[in-house]
């Protein structure tokens, strides 16, 4: 009798830790995760195959009206990840006074959506400054 009250007690602290260990992955999961890659406008993000690609992309030409209308995306490697309608505001506004398109992005990634949060320059190390390697 002993034994099998021990090993109910004993699936049920491991079914309540469970638990728990997922409710902290989803809140987590919550707040979002960096992402670094290339700020570009959905019109011409398109036509760029990969992050390198993209960063050849004039940053007068994502601040153009036409572009802007089209939103934007993160491009990093070879994903392109777009911006939901708040991540389309605050790249508005990061460009309007950033002077540079490699940013680091906060957020939660939907698919090939991003739910962003935040977007700041990346720093030296993100951007590939040849001067830190």
């Amino acid at each position: 009798m002993k034994k099998i009250l021990f090993a109910a007690v004993a699936v049920c602290g491991l079914t309540l830790s469970g638990v728990a260990l997922r409710a902290a992955d989803e809140k987590a999961a919550d707040k979002g995760k960096s992402f670094h890659g290339v700020l570009i406008d959905n019109a011409c993000g398109a036509k760029q195959k990969t992050e390198a690609d993209a960063g050849k992309h004039p940053l007068s030409c994502a601040k153009k009206s036409s572009c802007e209308e089209s939103g934007y995306q993160l491009v990093s490697g070879s994903d392109h990840l777009k911006f939901d309608e708040k991540g389309n505001k605050l790249a508005k506004e990061y460009l309007a006074k950033g002077d540079s398109t490699k940013v680091t992005v906060e957020g939660t990634k939907d698919g090939d959506d991003l739910k962003v949060t935040s977007i700041k320059a990346a720093d030296a190390k993100e951007k590939g400054d040849k001067a830190e390697k």
